[in-house]
C-alpha cells in the first residue's frame, strides 16, 4: 500500500509550528519536513494512510487558520507520484 502525501502552507512559522503540534498530537501522521517557500510563506510536507493524512491536513489547516491573518493553503495527494512523494520525504529539495 502506497503513503498518501499532503503538504499545508500557511504565512509565518509559528502557524505551521502549531498545526505540527496539532496534528501529531490528534493522529498518527509522519510529519516529513518543513519549507520556507519565501515572503513568509512556510509550508509543512506530511505522510501516512490516506484517512489520517486527510483528518491531520483538516485539524492543521484550521490550526494553522487560527494563528494568521495570511492565507492558509493544502493539498492532499491520495497516491502520489513519484516525484511528489519524492518532494514530501525530502524537504530539503524545495526549502528556500
Amino acid at each position: 500500500m502506497s503513503k498518501a502525501a499532503a503538504f499545508i502552507e500557511a504565512e509565518g512559522m509559528v502557524a505551521v509550528f502549531d498545526a505540527v503540534d496539532a496534528m501529531v498530537k490528534a493522529t498518527d501522521v509522519t510529519v516529513e519536513g518543513t519549507m520556507r517557500l519565501g515572503g513568509g510563506i512556510v509550508a509543512v510536507a506530511l505522510s501516512g494512510d490516506l484517512a489520517t493524512v486527510e483528518e491531520a491536513t483538516e485539524i492543521g489547516v484550521a490550526t494553522a487558520r487560527s494563528l494568521t491573518r495570511g492565507k492558509v493553503a493544502s493539498v492532499i495527494f491520495a497516491s502520489p507520484s513519484v516525484p511528489v512523494a519524492a518532494i514530501a520525504a525530502n524537504t530539503a529539495v524545495i526549502d528556500g
